[in-house]
């Protein structure tokens, strides 16, 4: 299962349609052995989709990292290694060669999360290593607006993307309708206090709504109460900084 932010006590999956299209992207991408992308921007969920879509794949049909800070290609071949069992080497040949053998020895889906720092050079030697001819290996990226540009920009990259999904923040009315499932204090919370919620500090962002929730969670606790009303947000407000409460 996946965690939510900051493990958030009692938060529900909640079934967007964006989850449902990442479920089916993954399992697009899976059956044609392909290269897909997932992008958006920061906190609405991305990540905590492909968490729940691989939830019910075997743990070693799929790999998964992250790469921070612009990483050079030398860390990305080596990351893989390290994902993949593959000794480490100084030959940059020989790395590549076992990497090759590695991925070719059965089907699995490689995860590149954070893939907005990838620069160039690091995409295209992915690419390279998924159209090898020996290796079998479906490529999904996970990144920021920043990802897809980078791929769009190289035609040898924008050719190869079997499919992609772009991820955005929640509207207002999903927001009203979704969020009463998300947590029990919202269960039975004025409509009006959500829109008032997302105005000031959620802004249709999961991790924002998390993040509240956290602290709203624990006002309720401490006043006695198992709804978030006006009063609790707008105290969860000052904590976050957001506005003042009264």
């Amino acid at each position: 299962m996946s965690r939510h932010y900051q493990s958030l006590h009692d938060a529900a999956v909640l079934a967007t349609e964006d989850l449902l299209d990442v479920r089916d992207l993954i399992g697009e991408i899976c059956g044609a052995v392909a290269m897909g992308a997932i992008y958006g921007p920061s906190g609405t969920g991305k990540s905590f989709a492909v968490d729940e879509a691989v939830a019910d794949r075997a743990e070693h049909d799929h790999v998964r990292t992250d790469f921070r800070a612009r990483p050079t290609m030398r860390y990305v071949r080596q990351e893989l290694g390290r994902l993949l069992g593959v000794a480490a080497t100084s030959s940059a040949f020989d790395a590549d060669w076992a990497l090759k053998r590695a991925l070719s020895e059965r089907f699995r889906l490689v995860i590149i999360d954070e893939a907005q720092w990838l620069n160039r050079e690091c995409f295209e030697y992915l690419r390279h290593l998924h159209d090898d001819p020996d290796t079998t290996f479906a490529l999904l990226f996970v990144g920021g607006d920043g990802c897809y540009e980078v791929l769009r920009r190289e035609p040898m990259l924008d050719s190869r993307l079997y499919a992609h999904h772009r991820f955005a923040p929640l509207t207002p009315a999903t927001v009203v309708k979704a969020i009463p499932t998300y947590h029990p204090i919202y269960a039975d919370a004025d409509p009006a206090v959500l829109r008032l919620v997302d105005d000031t500090c959620g802004h249709g962002n999961f991790r924002s709504w998390a993040r509240f929730t956290c602290h709203a969670t624990r006002l309720c606790q401490r006043t006695g109460r198992t709804v978030c009303d006006e009063e609790i947000a707008r105290n969860a407000f000052r904590t976050l900084g957001g506005g003042r409460g009264r």
